[in-house]
């Protein structure tokens, strides 16, 4: 994968997913951790495992960093205690990761965290190119590559969309943002769907203008834009949904106040929108 995608990776799922740094269950029942790293081999959402999917669960849990409250590196047994412990309340799975963090004991620390992600990031990513419609991925625009890893990190790279594969083998960038929505079309997915067919969309820009394809491309015609400009400079503005909320206005101001500008709050101020794109070029993103 290009480097902007890799240096974008972590900017652009914490808001989808949040940093979590301990098990939790997802909506699905899962047990889960970090930034939407699954650690759960059951093959029923909702469903306790089996003695073969615990096993191969732990597994997968045991290869993280966890450390008990005195940072002392956690034994095989304390992680199949707070696994079991997350397993076994799928009651609370609608409720959010913060209801299991009084259950566990185990905590990973954000360099932990992010070294997990990248390594499952390099994984999907070995997993993918393997596959024929996706051969020539190195050398697509960047913003395709994000858009499909993002596709990746929702449903594994073996997710199977047919007529988006034909799409992407054909470097049919605008047909592939008409067939990258999966479902439930709710919460996070429903963002995450918004942002993959920007980026597709965005792929297409860039090969038609003959830009750069290891850039990301950004624009900032509108708040959705803005929003993700200001994620890859570090701001806050809340999930990148479109929506010009107290979150995206507060990081607004900040940029603003950061750049010598008057902090009025107003993604389309001029001054603003124009000092903007000057960060984003620096940070090796194409404005379109």
């Amino acid at each position: 994968m290009h480097q902007t995608v890799r240096d974008q990776w972590i900017a652009f799922n914490d808001p989808l997913e949040g940093r979590v740094n301990f098990m939790y269950l997802d909506q699905k029942g899962w047990v889960s951790t970090g930034i939407g790293n699954k650690i759960d081999e059951t093959v029923r959402a909702d469903s306790a495992p089996t003695e073969g999917e615990r096993a191969a669960s732990l597994a997968l849990a045991t290869e993280l960093g966890w450390r008990d409250t005195s940072g002392t590196p956690a034994t095989p047994d304390q992680v199949a205690a707070d696994w079991d412990a997350v397993k076994s309340r799928l009651d609370l799975a609608s409720q959010g990761h913060r209801a299991f963090e009084p259950l566990t004991a185990l905590r990973l620390e954000d360099g932990e965290i992010d070294r997990h992600v990248f390594a499952k990031l390099d994984q999907m990513e070995s997993f993918l190119v393997g596959r024929p419609e996706f051969a020539d991925f190195g050398s697509w625009p960047a913003n395709a590559q994000l858009a499909t890893l993002s596709m990746c990190w929702a449903l594994g790279p073996a997710f199977r969309f047919p007529t988006l594969q034909g799409h992407v083998q054909a470097r049919n960038w605008s047909g592939a943002a008409d067939e990258c929505h999966f479902t439930p079309d709710e919460g996070t997915i429903r963002i995450r769907n918004k942002l993959d067919r920007s980026h597709f969309l965005l792929a297409g820009t860039v090969e038609e203008r003959g830009l750069p394809a290891d850039r990301l491309a950004v624009s900032l015609a509108d708040v959705f834009g803005v929003q993700g400009a200001l994620l890859a400079l570090g701001y806050s503005p809340g999930a990148q949904d479109g929506a010009e909320g107290p979150s995206t206005q507060g990081a607004v101001r900040a940029f603003q106040g950061d750049n010598g500008l008057d902090p009025n709050g107003a993604w389309n101020d001029p001054a603003t929108v124009s000092v903007l794109g000057t960060r984003v070029t620096e940070l090796g993103r194409t404005v379109v």
